[in-house]
């Protein structure tokens, strides 16, 4: 299957950036008004020496020297202004180049978590599979609130995954978000219900409650030597629970 690909959002402009620009575009003005002094004193010195007036032509050659070297700061402090600026666009161009790679990372994480969580579904058959990944890949990349999740790397992964994976009544393991992990010691798939029509047999759904307001809000997570989080999860508020939620206190969440 092609993976949709999300086009990078640039950043706005950094309140810095707008600073520099105003600096840049004083200190511009500040070296014309330097010139054009040093050309005002300029022309009085080559007066003063036509007309042979000595004190003159010193005075104002002093005065063309000044504006001289105050043109050549103006020059220097604009030159250092402008190779600053073009460190900060590096910088930010690289710093917006890195939060896309690290957030398309994360991205594939959260899919691949979800897509191994359905195709481990025995209930699905292949191509009710392919129909429930190609929608997860619609909204990993379309959803505006899942797309600014994963561009904060310090949202937790996990509660992508159990939120993808509760609309679509699949049971998560969370385990796959770990690059390294290939399933070998994973035990707690779903087993296909039996053709016989005994409920009795049939593996409960992981999620409680199955309908109300507060529906499919708890998660119970199979054991696994590699799933970070382990029992019933409170996938609204984040914490694992310790006892099954029917067994909660009014108060306890």
């Amino acid at each position: 299957m092609n993976k949709p690909q999300s086009a990078p959002t640039p950043p706005p402009a950094a309140p810095a950036s707008a600073d520099a620009e105003q600096a840049a575009r004083l200190l511009g003005r500040l070296a014309e008004m330097a010139m054009e002094q040093a050309e005002a004193m300029h022309r009085a010195t080559m007066a003063a020496i036509e007309a042979d007036d000595a004190a003159k032509t010193k005075e104002f050659g002093l005065a063309f020297e000044r504006a001289g070297r105050g043109v050549s700061r103006m020059l220097a402090l604009k030159l250092h202004l402008a190779r600053k600026r073009q460190e900060m666009a590096e910088k930010a161009e690289t710093h917006a180049r890195d939060s896309a790679a690290a957030k398309e990372t994360r991205r594939n994480r959260v899919a691949r978590a979800v897509a191994c969580s359905v195709a481990a579904n025995r209930d699905l058959d292949a191509e009710s599979c392919e129909a429930q990944i190609a929608a997860m890949w619609k909204r990993l990349v379309d959803d505006p609130q899942i797309d600014a999740d994963l561009s904060c790397s310090g949202h937790s992964l996990e509660e992508i995954v159990f939120h993808l994976c509760r609309d679509m009544r699949i049971r998560p393991d969370v385990a796959w978000l770990n690059p390294d992990y290939t399933g070998a010691d994973w035990f707690g798939r779903l087993k296909k219900a039996p053709k016989d029509g005994k409920d009795g047999d049939k593996a409960p759904v992981p999620w409680w409650p199955e309908d109300g307001p507060d529906a499919a809000r708890y998660w119970h997570l199979d054991q696994s030597d590699k799933i970070p989080v382990q029992g019933w999860y409170d996938i609204q508020t984040g914490e694992r629970l310790r006892c099954a939620p029917w067994l909660l206190k009014p108060s306890g969440g």
